[in-house]
């Protein structure tokens, strides 16, 4: 993994995509459509309000720079591999990750997910998209950046949607 300020920003900011604040679109009849019959569109129903939930609080989890935020929506076990390919494990690693890159990351002014598609796989349910965001190098200097995602969810043993599986590109 690369110690680059920017390139640790940019995988805090891509790798949880998931949780844009209002940004993140709703998965369409388009993209339900991608899904299999009853079975899978009632999956995809289950799991939408955790993915709204992890959506809207992104936005604001990166300006503060709270790191449990940005892990909150993974499971315990759950796996993050960055962009760089570096597989962080389990949340409470997630977590370090997350606190760790802030340190080195430019402010961050704003950012948007798009969740380009979903689709169910047994038990598993995926949704894929890209991610723009802000940040200012210096005072009054932004730049932005995107990329690419895959977040695989599951429910706990409790029913709770949680990311098991979170790949950025």
């Amino acid at each position: 993994m690369t110690s680059n300020p920017r390139f640790l920003a940019g995988a805090a900011v891509l790798s949880v995509s998931l949780l844009a604040a209002g940004c993140a679109a709703a998965p369409t009849p388009a993209h339900r459509a991608r899904a299999g019959g009853q079975a899978d569109a009632a999956l995809i129903s289950a799991v939408q309000p955790a993915i709204t939930e992890a959506n809207t609080a992104w936005p604001g989890a990166m300006r503060t720079r709270d790191a449990a935020a940005m892990a909150a929506p993974f499971a315990e076990n759950g796996t993050l591999v960055t962009a760089g390919g570096k597989a962080i494990n389990g949340r409470a690693a997630i977590e370090r990750y997350y606190r760790e890159a802030f340190q080195h990351a430019p402010p961050i002014l704003d950012g948007e997910i798009v969740d380009d598609g979903i689709a169910t796989s047994g038990n598993l349910v995926h949704v894929w998209g890209h991610g723009n965001y802000t940040v200012e190098h210096t005072p009054g200097q932004a730049s932005s950046n995107s990329g690419y995602f895959l977040a695989v969810w599951q429910a706990d043993a409790g029913g709770a949607w949680k990311i098991v599986r979170y790949l950025t590109f």
